[in-house]
């Protein structure tokens, strides 16, 4: 399949002051933007080969416009109190204008110029899987131009992420995009008591894990 993952996101509180924790483990903070029209802002952590996304909810009502409502945002960013699944997975295709062999339904984001869409993957309303996304952009973050660079060092010197795996509480009956996915390879789920995000870093070579509690649902693996 001519996609690869090109971000993950993970909701929490406004301002992310769970950014803390990632820069305590030796992360080292990039760009963030207002989703303006959305409802959203992002704080991002950049790697060779994709990013990590600290989105939280910024305008009530943006987010709870006709057009937001269908991605669940409203719900995922306050997912403590509803129990929507807080994480959402975006790939990019590898050749620009490639057909994807699965149904999406697009999402005209409010921040991107008119004409842009979003295709998504999750079916629209459906608040127990992550929001799973394409982005017609092709370039990982180590091929951003100069005047877009992020930072990448980072210690522990994590470079590309190479598993996404997601802990869901409960059975899902995945539909036909997510389904494919899966089969490829592009992304893993397992059942457990609680939503929980693994990101696994150079095939795991060092052996090494950082759980960041409750605070965040992140597990770290290299």
């Amino acid at each position: 399949m001519q996609l690869e993952l090109d971000h993950v996101f993970v909701c929490v509180d406004p301002q992310a002051p769970e950014a803390e924790l990632l820069k305590d483990f030796g992360l080292k903070q990039g760009r963030g933007r207002i989703h303006h029209g959305q409802g959203t802002a992002n704080v991002c952590f950049f790697f060779h080969n994709a990013y990590l996304e600290l989105l939280w909810l910024n305008n009530t009502n943006e987010i709870q416009s006709p057009v937001v409502q269908p991605t669940g945002l409203w719900e995922r960013c306050r997912w403590k109190e509803t129990q929507a699944c807080p994480f959402g997975v975006c790939f990019r295709t590898v050749i620009p204008s490639s057909q994807l062999p699965f149904p999406t339904w697009d999402y005209d984001a409010p921040f991107l110029p008119q004409g842009f869409n979003i295709p998504i993957i999750t079916k629209q309303n459906n608040l127990a899987e992550p929001l799973i996304f394409i982005w017609t952009g092709n370039q990982k973050p180590a091929n951003y131009p100069s005047d877009k660079r992020q930072p990448l060092d980072h210690q522990p010197p994590l470079n590309e992420i190479t598993k996404v795996r997601v802990c869901l509480p409960g059975e899902q009956n995945f539909s036909v995009g997510v389904t494919k996915l899966i089969e490829e390879g592009l992304i893993n789920f397992h059942f457990g008591d609680r939503y929980q995000l693994e990101l696994e870093f150079d095939h795991g070579k060092q052996g090494q894990l950082r759980s960041f509690g409750s605070t965040l649902p992140l597990i770290i693996k290299w």
